[in-house]
């Protein structure tokens, strides 16, 4: 396999599917290794234009999720499957430094949480140290921000939302800021299709669906669709959604944007275990991550004007 594994490697535990309903993937109760296997697409829905190699970030400052080893390991397989793209997995930093980082064409915030570019600090005291680190993590969020608004692409699963909330770049670049999640990794939630039509939604086949996982309401002002061109959203029609308590009713679960001259694209599944070895939703990250990289074209206009 064509890649550098830099965290550790993934425990293949038995999950739960947990999609259902009328979609093109039917329940299958719980997974075995061979299962996760199985789910990776056997081919990306849009040639590369070019070779393309992304990084894949999970390092965590905050809550650190259990399937953070296993979607890591989908994530590089797939790419190595279908050969849409080579990755390179860490949770170094230093990996955002300008010259690291341009030789990229995405970066895939897999489960990161809070400041994870921040440098560790030895001595807490110290405020040389502290000062240094200060400088160091505005000069690695400059060259990230730097990275996308270029040209490159930015991919975003679950967490990743729940991380920066105090960086108005970041939030505007994933396109979200997490506030909670009253539906819990337990909970079944039926999802929308809102754009059946869009390539990234072709997995689906123009159908919603039910799932079961951990669904994030986001920060009010924040995963607008006056901002976002939403692609799956929580089914108000199918399920009771008030206790989500966002003032505008809006639950999106994944959408593409752009950012400067950049492509953007993020879902919030991807707690549990079990959305890695889902074959409708990894074929939802693949074209997602091949939008990003800028070799499947979509409609990215925000789904309401302002």
């Amino acid at each position: 396999m064509r890649f550098t594994f830099l965290v550790a490697a993934a425990v293949l535990c038995g999950a739960l599917l947990g999609l259902s309903g009328e979609t093109p993937v039917a329940a299958q109760g719980k997974l075995k290794p061979d299962d996760y296997e199985k789910a990776i697409p056997d081919k990306a829905p849009a040639e590369p234009k070019a070779k393309r190699k992304i990084l894949i970030y999970s390092r965590t400052a905050g809550f650190r999720h259990g399937s953070i080893g296993i979607g890591t390991r989908q994530i590089i397989a797939m790419g190595d499957k279908t050969k849409a793209y080579q990755a390179v997995a860490t949770e170094d930093e230093s990996f955002f430094e300008p010259e690291k980082l341009k030789s990229f064409d995405a970066v895939f915030m897999l489960n990161t949480t809070l400041d994870c570019l921040r440098p560790k600090v030895k001595d807490k005291n110290s405020k040389e140290e502290t000062a240094a680190a200060n400088a160091r993590e505005e000069m690695l969020k400059k060259s990230f921000k730097d990275f996308v608004s270029s040209g490159k692409g930015l991919i975003g699963v679950h967490a990743a939302c729940d991380t920066y909330h105090n960086w108005k770049d970041y939030s505007m670049m994933m396109g979200g800021t997490f506030q909670g999640h009253p539906w819990n990794a337990n909970d079944k939630v039926s999802v929308k299709n809102v754009d059946p039509k869009s390539p990234i939604n072709a997995a689906f086949d123009g159908q919603g669906f039910d799932i079961t996982d951990e669904i994030y309401v986001f920060r009010p002002g924040t995963a607008m669709p006056t901002d976002r061109h939403y692609l799956l959203t929580l089914d108000e029609s199918k399920m009771d959604t008030k206790k989500g308590k966002r003032a505008d009713g809006l639950y999106p679960i994944s959408w593409i944007s752009t950012f400067g001259k950049g492509r953007t694209f993020y879902c919030s599944l991807g707690h549990n275990d079990h959305i890695y070895g889902n074959s409708a939703v990894l074929r939802h990250y693949l074209a997602g991550i091949q939008y990003a990289l800028g070799d499947l074209d979509a409609d990215a206009a925000p789904t309401q004007k302002k």
